[in-house]
């Protein structure tokens, strides 16, 4: 409005202030339709990547789900064997959930040791033992070791049972070979009383057998058998194959020898340095292990999961010759169902490590549960012999100690410093601030002059003698004063240094006993850690 009046008044042009105006509102919209359009932009791009990603998961299922069908109609050429894993998990359950157990309708299936070890399974928990007896010896001779963690999971999984020292202790670990996963499963459910006290005394024995002594020369590697052989029979210990994980050295036999094992249990135990509080500190927290306090509470684990565990993977892993196609086929399920892989199937005689690892962990781990107490009774040898070492290895409590003072190397005991080297320094120091009498005796002189040609001067009335007298007698008693003065100063200065180096001396002393009263008091430390640590080690395997 005030410019409209600007322009009948004659002070602007209207229709220049129109087209203005407009150009004005045209530039704004096209910013706002800008800024959206560079919003639609962005936000499109986001949806094309969204969609263009799910395009791509959606193309992975398909191409997946295309070749799974085709896996499957391979699969259908081994149906039976499907049939017997459903069978056998279906028995399984019912015996987990104590039920009565219906007889397995299974067909037969050539070469699957599967079919034989259920029926001998059932013909067990039936009480049929000439049955069991015939089926056992069948699967046996189509794989061994598999009939006999399955028979052993699953009829501990019926209810407590009766194992032979040599039925047990060929499925737990063997010396100079690696844990499988069905052994470190056998020895978890062991350890958590699945086949009594008798068993834990027996998986102790193996741990031992398979840690061997430190003292004892490394044992010889067991070579590797080939897959499913079985020359041990029915009831004879395991053999499986070597892995020593680490150097090796031959032996008079020619063989491999396991590596030297005691730097890893020092590092396991702890304790860096050599000195006797570190140590110290390393074998209260390893009794501390050994030893639990009997306020705790008891840990306990359920033996049947890891019965479980090696039930799943025997019947999982499916007969030989679909094997490839059953991995296949759950890698392209798991793309299909969620788009992500899933982890992949854990066979049973994977090895999970060597008996040496796995004992530590059990020892030094934070979830080691039961397998603790097994552990500690099995390493005892190599705890007790490691423990030795790191006391030995403790460096001698120091008696001198070198120190670098005024350029010299001083020997410093608890008692002073070495005697002639401090006595160097201290002449040294006492040459550094000698004082000097020449300008004090000048100044005398010069002033004594001065005060006789004074008096000379005074008697014989001349002036000029007077005078002069009297300057030299004012400058005489200024020499002899600034040299009293230096000489003062040079002797307080001699003062201080002398008394800095007898602080630094003394510096020395005391630190040198501090740190011979803190050994001394690390040492008591460790003699009562070791103490502790023998009588956690002696304490009977019902306390721990």
């Amino acid at each position: 409005m005030n410019e409209d009046v600007a322009w009948w008044l004659g002070d602007g042009d209207w229709y220049d202030r129109r087209q203005r105006q407009q150009i004005e509102d045209l530039d704004a919209a096209i910013s706002g339709a800008y800024a959206q359009s560079s919003r639609l932009r962005s936000r499109l791009s986001a949806i094309e990547g969204s969609l263009s990603a799910k395009v791509d998961r959606i193309a992975a299922a398909f191409d997946a789900f295309v070749e799974l069908s085709d896996i499957r109609a391979e699969l259908m050429v081994y149906s039976k064997p499907a049939v017997v894993r459903h069978a056998v998990r279906e028995l399984i359950g019912q015996l987990s959930a104590g039920s009565t157990v219906v007889p397995p309708d299974l067909p037969e299936v050539p070469g699957y040791w599967l079919v034989p070890a259920t029926h001998a399974l059932y013909a067990q928990l039936t009480d049929d033992d000439a049955t069991a007896a015939r089926h056992i010896e069948q699967a046996t001779e189509l794989d061994g070791p598999r009939t006999r963690y399955f028979l052993t999971a699953a009829l501990r999984l019926a209810g407590p049972v009766d194992l032979s020292a040599v039925q047990l202790a060929a499925l737990l670990p063997a010396p100079g070979a690696p844990v499988t996963r069905s052994a470190r499963a056998m020895w978890r459910a062991t350890a958590a009383g699945a086949f009594g006290a008798p068993g834990t005394a027996l998986l102790v024995s193996a741990l031992v057998s398979a840690l061997g002594r430190p003292d004892a020369d490394p044992a010889p590697v067991v070579p590797e058998p080939r897959s499913g052989d079985d020359s041990a029979g029915s009831t004879g210990g395991a053999t499986r194959p070597d892995s020593t994980g680490g150097a090796t050295r031959p032996d008079s036999t020619g063989e491999a020898a396991r590596p030297d094992r005691l730097p890893a249990w020092l590092t396991a135990i702890g304790g860096s340095g050599n000195s006797a509080g570190s140590v110290a500190g390393a074998l209260a927290g390893l009794a501390k292990r050994c030893a639990p306090a009997a306020d705790e509470p008891a840990e306990t684990a359920d033996p049947a999961e890891p019965l479980r565990e090696i039930l799943a993977a025997l019947v999982d892993e499916g007969h030989e010759p679909e094997r490839p196609l059953l991995r296949r086929a759950e890698k392209l399920r798991s793309l299909v169902e969620s788009g992500l892989p899933r982890p992949e199937f854990e066979p049973w005689d994977e090895p999970v490590g060597s008996v040496d690892e796995l004992v530590r962990h059990d020892i030094f781990g934070s979830d080691a549960g039961p397998l603790r107490a097994p552990a500690v009774r099995a390493a005892l040898p190599w705890l007790t012999h490691a423990a030795d070492t790191l006391v030995a290895g403790v460096s001698a409590p120091p008696r001198a100690r070198t120190a670098r003072i005024r350029g010299r190397e001083v020997t410093v005991t608890a008692s002073g410093a070495d005697a002639t080297v401090l006595d160097q320094l201290r002449t040294e120091s006492d040459a550094s601030h000698q004082t000097s009498s020449t300008r004090l005796i000048a100044g005398l002189v010069v002033g004594a002059v001065g005060l006789v040609a004074g008096v000379l001067g005074a008697v014989a009335s001349n002036t000029l003698v007077i005078v002069l007298g009297v300057l030299a007698l004012v400058v005489g008693v200024g020499v002899a004063v600034s040299g009293w003065r230096s000489n003062a100063e040079a002797k307080r200065y001699a003062e201080m240094d002398r008394d800095a180096l007898e602080r630094s001396i003394q510096s020395q002393v005391e630190t040198l006993r501090q740190t011979v009263e803190q050994d001394n008091r690390d040492r008591a430390l460790l003699d009562r850690a070791r103490a502790d640590l023998s009588e956690a080690l002696a304490q009977p395997a019902a306390t721990r």
